[in-house]
């Protein structure tokens, strides 16, 4: 296998496991041992804070996520590495059940990987900024635009295409706060790292 296949599988692994986790645990019909559901997280099944996030409604809820996955990850992979991309994941699947379960009293049930795509959308956006800074800017803005009008207004007609129930506008919020939490951990941790060298070098 060549350095340039390999490096194109290191490249979409993440994805492609993603996809496989989530067709697998809908195939097993999954969604009621996995879902966020308010009342049994608080009789302590503290997995479903995470778990929620991979088990979806139907195949179309699924397949309408895992399109946004490959388009996002298509425009963002190459952002970070795919140790911080891992970690960003489960951050980020944390902080979106935390959030519902601490802000978001009235929302009973969750699922989908929906709100993590939030969360790797802000975070591709994020590490761009420096470099890219007029399109990841613009693509950010566009963004908190799109989750504050759905939050506020409902969500637009573009985002039920395909799904089998009703969006749920504020874990896409949660999941882009996470994101951007992470990464503000990320650059402090980044810095702590880089400091010594700088000190040494003055």
């Amino acid at each position: 296998m060549s350095a340039r296949t390999l490096a194109l599988l290191r490249l979409w692994v993440l994805p492609l496991a993603l996809t496989v986790l989530c067709a697998l645990l809908q195939a097993l019909h999954a969604a009621p041992l996995l879902r966020y559901q308010r009342g049994a997280i608080a009789h302590g099944q503290w997995w479903r804070l995470l778990t929620g996030n991979f088990v979806h409604l139907g195949w179309g809820h699924l397949a309408h996520d895992l399109l946004g996955l490959w388009l996002i990850w298509a425009l963002f992979g190459r952002a970070l590495t795919l140790r911080a991309w891992v970690a960003l994941v489960l951050w980020d699947g944390l902080a979106i059940g935390l959030g519902l379960f601490a802000f978001s009293p009235t929302v009973h049930w969750y699922v989908g990987i929906s709100a993590i795509l939030y969360g790797i959308f802000t975070v591709g956006c994020l590490a761009n900024l420096r470099t890219r800074p007029w399109y990841s800017g613009l693509l950010l803005a566009g963004m908190l635009a799109l989750i504050g009008w759905s939050v506020l207004r409902g969500p637009l007609a573009a985002q039920d295409w395909g799904m089998d129930g009703p969006v749920l506008p504020i874990a896409h919020l949660y999941g882009a706060t996470g994101a951007a939490l992470f990464m503000l951990v990320r650059w402090g941790w980044i810095s702590r790292r880089k400091a010594p060298h700088g000190e040494h070098d003055e």
